[in-house]
């Protein structure tokens, strides 16, 4: 004798289909995520502050104010937009961990910025340790290898 649950344990259910795509993307947002936040760790403050202000640029006052329980709120314009420039003093006051979460925000809000944060940093690699060099061309390809991916849409 058969039932309706039967049926359900041989079909495919549109979110099940979905899943390894989005543990995919979820991998790769964390990937690009903590490669943007070593090479923040261990970048010169002038790097820092433009890295920053490219990661800023795109959010609005309630993003700013969201994002990593607040840390960027202190950053706000009178105007409620985010700084078109960081002050080298204010570098300091953010996290690898802050600069991770701001990094997986901002995937979903302008993938458009992790590129140009990529190109900031290639534009800029004599400065930085090897290392982190290291991190910025695997920033770079994972970024040109899945831009779909990266945008964390389907």
């Amino acid at each position: 004798m058969s039932d309706e649950f039967d049926d359900l344990s041989h079909s495919t259910h549109p979110y099940m289909a979905q899943r390894p795509m989005a543990d995919a993307a979820a991998r790769h947002r964390f990937r690009v995520a903590r490669l943007i936040s070593r090479v923040y760790r261990t970048a010169s403050g002038p790097l820092r502050a433009d890295m920053l202000a490219c990661l800023l640029r795109p959010l609005g006052t309630l993003s700013l104010v969201a994002v990593a329980s607040g840390a960027f709120a202190r950053l706000i314009q009178h105007n409620g937009a985010a700084p078109e420039r960081v002050a080298l003093d204010e570098v300091g006051r953010y996290s690898s961990s802050h600069i991770f979460e701001l990094a997986q925000f901002v995937q979903d809000e302008s993938p458009q910025a992790l590129q140009q944060v990529a190109t900031l940093l290639v534009q800029d690699a004599a400065s930085l340790p090897t290392l982190s060099l290291s991190a910025v061309f695997l920033l770079y390809r994972c970024l040109q290898a899945s831009p779909a991916s990266a945008v964390g849409h389907e």
